[in-house]
Order: structure tokens, then C-alpha cells, then sequence
């Protein structure tokens, strides 16, 4: 009888070591989940395919909810590309290193990236399904400045598109190995001038040094200069490739951050 009672005593106190040994664990040493959607998008008579990258650790309850940052793919890819840059692991490793605020990844897939952007529906379906479908699913911050969004190459051409057009939803713009621009001057100028006063866009844009597009990619910038907008300019070793963009990840999620700061607390 005392055996039974002492292994049943023993028992008992290993899983209150458990327990405790668990709850002790940072939550910030968990893996940040991928979440794979799909959603029917009117805009484009079908559906959408996207990921949702979910740092550990968020909390539904939290006053203000978190920010979110949409990024867009090139052409002849799709956003399985994030995964194989390893945007969890380094997003994961920035916010611990970094003490970031944690904040939602969302890539959505374009299908048909050969269609001219006037004849598209992506555009719109991020806009009108993608965006709300997001704030009605996830507890996120929905001011402008608590929204980011960024792509590379062809993607840099859709982020900036829908960033200039609407800097009501949009607080920042990465524009990374972008091939020239969407918007000519005319349009440009337009869409600026209704930015003022108060809706500004903070605005990075990156290249590589060793980049094919990186003449081309320069057009953006000089329009953005010739009209006094501020921005950022960064040409680094790298060519129009994985490897280059891998290595902005880090670097951007710190500058998004700092559009982000006071907005949402880190717990």
C-alpha cells in the first residue's frame, strides 16, 4: 500500500515538473506557423490561394490587434517562394533578436502573372477580398500605418501600384529588385499630390548592385525625387535572385517595424 501510494506521490510530482518546466519555456522559442488558405475572390471568378505566417505567442484578446504585412511574388513563381527563402525561420529570428513587435505575413499567390496588370483581377482581389477577409479572421491593427506591403520584382510593380493608389490602406512600401515602374509620370504626380498632407507613404526601395533591371529599376526613384517625395534608396551587392532577397528579409521586417512602433504592444 505505501508503494502505491509513493509511485502515485512520485507520478504526481514529475508532472507538476512538466508543467512547470513547459510554462517556463519562451514562447518566442516556437516555430511561427504557416497557414495555407484558400478564399473565392469575386475579382477574379475563382479562387485565391495565400499563406499566413503566425509568430507564436499572439494573442486574440489584444487592445489594438497586430500589424500585417502583405507580400507580393515575382513572375513565373508563386509564393511557395517565401517558404523556400525561409521567411518563418527569419522572421522568427528577427522579432526574438530584434525584440520586434510580432506582426502577420500574409502571400497571397498570382496565378496568372502573364496578364497585363489592367487586365488582371489581383489586384482587386487583394484589395476587396483578401484585406478584409484578413481583419475578420485574425485579431489585426487596421490603421494604415499598421499595414505594409512589399514584393519583389514583378510583385514590386503590384505593390507599388496599390500602395500609390491607396495610402488610406497602406502606411509603408518595400519595393524590392523592382523592374522599372507601373506608374508614369503623369499618373504619379496625380496619386502624390492626394498623399498630402497626411497620408505620406514611408517608402524603401532595394536592388542589387549586379541586377539586369537595376537601370530600369531606377526610373521610381528618379520620379520620386524630380517630385520631392521622400524615400529610401538601397543598392547592394546581389543580382535579380533568391539569394539576394533572402538576404533584404531581415533588414526589411526591422524597417516595417519602425512604421509599426506604439502601435501594438510586443505581449
Amino acid at each position: 500500500m505505501r508503494k502505491s501510494l509513493l509511485s502515485v506521490f512520485v507520478f504526481f510530482l514529475f508532472l507538476c515538473a512538466s508543467f512547470l518546466n513547459a510554462a517556463g519555456v519562451s514562447c518566442t522559442r516556437q516555430y511561427t506557423a504557416i497557414e495555407h488558405r484558400v478564399i473565392y475572390s469575386e475579382s477574379l471568378y475563382g479562387n485565391l490561394v495565400f499563406d499566413v505566417y503566425v509568430p507564436p505567442c499572439m494573442d486574440s484578446r489584444i487592445d489594438g490587434g497586430y500589424p500585417v504585412l502583405y507580400l507580393l511574388h515575382g513572375q513565373d513563381m508563386g509564393n511557395e517562394i517565401w517558404q523556400e527563402m525561409n521567411t518563418a525561420e527569419i522572421m522568427q529570428e528577427t522579432i526574438d533578436q530584434e525584440d520586434l513587435p510580432l506582426f502577420l505575413i500574409v502571400a497571397p499567390r498570382e496565378d496568372q502573372y502573364l496578364l497585363s496588370f489592367s487586365l488582371s483581377g489581383y489586384g482587386e482581389a487583394i484589395l476587396n477580398d483578401l484585406i478584409p477577409w484578413i481583419d475578420g479572421h485574425y485579431n489585426t491593427c487596421t490603421e494604415r500605418e499598421c499595414r505594409g506591403i512589399g514584393g519583389l520584382s514583378r510583385g514590386a510593380l503590384w505593390a507599388e501600384l496599390l500602395a500609390f493608389e491607396n495610402p488610406d490602406i497602406f502606411g509603408s512600401l518595400a519595393l524590392l529588385s523592382m523592374p522599372g515602374t507601373i506608374l508614369d509620370d503623369q499618373r504619379i504626380y496625380y496619386l502624390t499630390e492626394k498623399h498630402k498632407p497626411d497620408h505620406l507613404l514611408r517608402i524603401r526601395m532595394d536592388i542589387g548592385g549586379e541586377d539586369n533591371y537595376r537601370h530600369d529599376g531606377s526610373k521610381a526613384a528618379s520620379q520620386l525625387t524630380f517630385l520631392g517625395y521622400p524615400f529610401e534608396y538601397n543598392i547592394l551587392p546581389g543580382n535579380h535572385d533568391r539569394e539576394y532577397w533572402q538576404s533584404r528579409l531581415s533588414d526589411l521586417f526591422i524597417w516595417f517595424n519602425e512604421g509599426w512602433k506604439g502601435t501594438v504592444s510586443r505581449k
